[in-house]
């Protein structure tokens, strides 16, 4: 599975992720921008792909205002919640979600996601 990103500045929103533990698996010139895949988990069979929205823009027009709503599944839920909290002051309080444990938080762009326990 791969999501597609559309965002305002690639680098930003790709340190973010790598930040908190994402790796960064690709990297491709697309015209005068770059596009990269980043993973949570090496191996694994999720990725997201950052765009630039302007080359979107140009090429997709249709999907570029297009913004998905990701929710990751994690095993140390307070390490993350602990570590996103010292990148970005968006990041939401810990709280029960039917039994399990789940905060959100805003990426560079301006995109919300969340973590829960697996």
């Amino acid at each position: 599975m791969c999501v597609n990103l559309y965002v305002r500045d690639v680098e930003k929103e790709v340190n973010f992720f790598t930040s908190i533990g994402f790796l960064e698996i690709e990297r491709h010139k697309m015209e005068d921008s770059d596009t990269v895949v980043i993973t949570p988990v090496a191996g694994g069979n999720a990725l997201l792909q950052i765009w630039d929205i302007e080359f979107i823009k140009k090429v997709s027009p249709e999907v570029a205002e297009d913004k998905p709503s990701i929710l990751f599944t994690v095993n140390n839920i307070e390490e993350m919640h602990e570590k996103l909290k010292k990148i970005t002051d968006t990041t939401g309080d810990l709280m029960d979600a039917n039994g399990k444990k789940a905060f959100n938080f805003q990426s560079p762009s301006g995109n919300y996601y969340a973590f829960m326990t697996i």
